[in-house]
């Protein structure tokens, strides 16, 4: 009875002094996540230090020892919390609907709130999927489109790259959902990165643009059913008579032998593999 009567007690006053602002946290869903009651004394017998969840449900009660660790008595959603640290409170595979306002009150003389946390539990992101839509390619310049997506939004861009730089024409684009996931599609370091992000996690696609313009050389479009679709059969066709040719002319079995990799350019190399693989 009398604890049921002085917590009630700090249920009125516990608010008059101490920390008033809210420090924001993420994290991901099913992680755990520790929160700190930054440097609360606890050495003195007597002092309590109460761990609030909302300003309302009492998660934990901490009776402070001047010789000994405090004793820790949990209160509601006992499963769900920690004390480790002496003080700290660790939420155990956070779920959604652990989001609230955490605060941490110390009470002995006065009531002092030392820490108040605002936890937002998140999902990770989902995948990232960056799509060519479309390319022009001169010995000049090469214009590109992509589309950046994921399952539930999608974000186009166009780049233009010339001999020895590349720019994104409409400038960086981005999407925002309501649930705070960020969809980006930007130009770094002659790449184009999709990227898809919040607080707590993130996925990415990238493309190398040289890459892109060189298996493109001459095209305009790119078929739905992937770049260079029109141009690697016939070329993978010719290098494989190419090969056989000089198999049946050297008499070498050994077919590495009959080429000089080092006399190829690494564009070349890049591409041969494409069209071999495609």
């Amino acid at each position: 009875l009398i604890i049921v009567h002085f917590e009630m007690l700090y249920y009125i006053n516990a608010w008059h002094n101490g920390v008033s602002a809210l420090t924001p946290v993420f994290v991901q869903t099913g992680n755990d996540l520790l929160l700190d009651a930054n440097g609360a004394d606890c050495s003195e017998d007597g002092v309590l230090i109460f761990w609030r969840f909302n300003e309302k449900d009492n998660l934990v009660r901490l009776t402070c020892h001047k010789d000994r660790e405090p004793t820790v008595n949990k209160l509601k959603y006992p499963e769900r919390t920690e004390i480790t640290e002496k003080t700290s409170l660790k939420l155990k595979n956070c779920r959604e609907d652990f989001t609230g306002v955490y605060s941490a009150i110390r009470i002995s003389d006065e009531n002092e709130v030392v820490a108040k946390y605002n936890v937002t539990v998140k999902d990770p992101v989902s995948p990232a999927h960056l799509k060519v839509d479309s390319v022009f390619n001169s010995s000049d310049v090469c214009n590109l489109t992509v589309t950046c997506s994921t399952d539930h939004s999608s974000v186009s861009s166009s780049f233009t790259c010339g001999k020895e730089t590349c720019k994104q024409d409409n400038g960086q684009q981005t999407d925002t959902s309501q649930q705070g996931n960020v969809l980006h599609v930007y130009l770094s370091d002659e790449s184009v990165i999709c990227n898809h992000s919040n607080q707590v996690s993130w996925a990415n696609s990238t493309k190398r643009i040289e890459l892109i313009c060189l298996l493109n050389y001459g095209t305009h479009t790119i078929p739905s059913s992937g770049f260079g679709s029109s141009l690697c059969p016939s070329l993978s066709l010719l290098l494989l008579l190419v090969v056989l040719q000089l198999v049946f002319l050297s008499g070498e079995k050994d077919v590495s032998k009959i080429f000089c990799c080092d006399c190829l350019s690494p564009k070349v190399i890049k591409f041969l593999i494409k069209c071999i693989t495609f």
